[in-house]
């Protein structure tokens, strides 16, 4: 919108918020003039000459006072620039297209990294579970080898092979939930205490035959394991089992 001063018939440029906040009056900030712009508002330059880039604006209060605390200076750059700048989102939606990114990497995480989160946080299982339930994801089953006791544990020579050994381990659950088979580490050592051999077993090397690996140890439900190995050397005496 533009106005004119009627003393000077100097042209401006104004706002619809700026004339606003004023209540109509303006002053020529080139003859400083105090005038209604809404007498002279035209949607078009009232003339020729290009229009003045300083106007400056005060609400009817301070118009009313000799000392005028407060103006607006509107340019011509200035106007073009608010024009031109398209309007930024609204706090609210940007925070809700930020809670939605948020849930959708949780579920990227909760879905690709299941097992890790299950067995580093155990309180988040019941969680997972029902997770995993609803997206199909595969949830290893809990690992807790410390709760894997031996209540029974003997280690002889092989009644029919020369030079082999036979091994016969009872080994129980003693956990309160279902938990993946471990791994059975067999150490063998001296009179002194100095290791002489040694050899990691996975689940399906020493679990029998009918026992599904897949459906994991049952808590409470002891397990009886057969080894059979050729003697590491005749100086070994002692033995020690260790679950991983």
């Amino acid at each position: 919108m533009f106005t004119q001063c009627p003393q000077c018939s100097t042209s401006f440029r104004i706002s619809d918020q700026n004339l606003t906040a004023a209540g109509g009056k303006v002053q020529c900030g080139k003859c400083g003039k105090i005038f209604n712009a809404l007498y002279t508002l035209s949607k078009h330059p009232l003339n020729d000459s290009e229009p003045v880039d300083i106007l400056q604006i005060s609400s009817i209060d301070r118009l009313s006072s000799d000392n005028i605390a407060e103006r607006y200076q509107l340019t011509e750059d200035s106007e073009l620039s608010k024009e031109m700048t398209p309007s930024k989102p609204s706090t609210l939606k940007w925070g809700a297209l930020g809670l939605l990114l948020c849930a959708l990497l949780f579920t990227q995480v909760s879905y690709f990294m299941s097992d890790r989160l299950a067995q580093g946080y155990p309180m988040l299982r019941p969680w997972l579970e029902q997770f995993c339930a609803a997206t199909h994801c595969e949830l290893a089953l809990q690992r807790a080898p410390d709760r894997i006791a031996i209540t029974h544990r003997d280690v002889r020579n092989h009644p029919s092979l020369p030079r082999a050994l036979l091994i016969n381990i009872t080994m129980k659950n003693e956990a309160s939930f279902i938990q993946a088979y471990p791994q059975l580490k067999l150490s063998f050592f001296d009179i002194n205490h100095n290791l002489i051999a040694t050899r990691t077993f996975q689940a399906n090397e020493y679990l029998p035959q009918d026992v599904d690996i897949h459906h994991g140890f049952p808590a409470g439900t002891p397990l009886n394991v057969i080894l059979e190995l050729i003697d590491p050397d005749r100086n070994a005496v002692n033995f020690e089992f260790e679950f991983k």
